[in-house]
């Protein structure tokens, strides 16, 4: 009998665990957070989905959907969402002087 040790990874496995319970804080406040990070959360969910099932089914593709577009993405994404932040919220704070 294989268990899903045998087949993921317990690394994995525990990656894949702590994504989806972190999906729920996402979609409950995805009202309240910045659109950027939302869509960078789901870039490392991608990541870690592909993570798991690349041993299993097309190890090529979801290799490259994992570090192209979950990582990759993921980082952009984040980036966009600082800049975005910076620009809303420190830019606009010390317009009477310098920082």
């Amino acid at each position: 009998m294989s268990t899903v040790f045998e087949t993921f990874g317990a690394q994995t496995t525990v990656v894949l665990i702590v994504a989806l319970i972190g999906l729920i804080p996402v979609i409950l406040y995805r009202q309240k957070t910045p659109r950027w990070f939302v869509l960078a959360y789901g870039f490392l969910f991608v990541a870690a989905f592909a993570t798991n099932f690349e041993n299993v089914l097309l190890p090529t593709a979801l290799n490259l959907t994992e570090h192209f577009v979950g990582n990759l993405g993921a980082g952009v994404a984040f980036a966009v969402a600082a800049y975005t932040y910076r620009r809303q919220h420190i830019d606009t704070e010390g317009t009477g002087g310098e920082a």
